[in-house]
């Protein structure tokens, strides 16, 4: 549960030092760009609904740990997912579960990220605890 809270704190924070929504949008695309490969998750079973751009996870177990890769066509919600899964990836499913993650009631986060985006990755998160449960059964 530590390296949840761990990896979440240090995402905020390099968000909390661009200060500004152009700083992090020009950072995001560079995050998104460095992420230019062709997955192999690319497909309808791994393409998440409800968002208005593309949006793929995937979901594999080793060692009772759960892994998820992400992909997105969009520059910036490629970086998001990006982030995201480092925070919730090469963890315990039961630690995903009840994890309540706290970058939604961060005030800097919720001013940087329209709603759009911010209802993205809430679905993104939910689906992350969604496959979590079906990883303990």
């Amino acid at each position: 549960m530590n390296s949840l809270i761990h990896r979440e704190k240090k995402i905020l924070h390099i968000f909390s030092t661009l200060k500004s929504k152009k700083n992090i949008s020009k950072y995001l695309i560079y995050v998104g760009k460095k992420i230019n490969y062709s997955p192999f998750f690319l497909n309808k079973k791994n393409l998440l609904s409800g968002c208005q751009t593309k949006i793929w996870l995937f979901f594999f177990s080793k060692q009772k740990y759960l892994f998820i890769l992400s992909y997105s066509d969009s520059l910036i919600i490629r970086a998001l997912t990006f982030f995201l899964t480092k925070i919730y990836s090469n963890n315990l499913p039961i630690n995903i579960i009840n994890y309540s993650s706290f970058l939604f009631k961060n005030k800097s986060f919720k001013y940087f990220f329209s709603n759009n985006k911010n209802n993205a990755l809430q679905i993104i998160i939910n689906r992350i605890r969604y496959k979590a449960v079906k990883y303990l059964i």
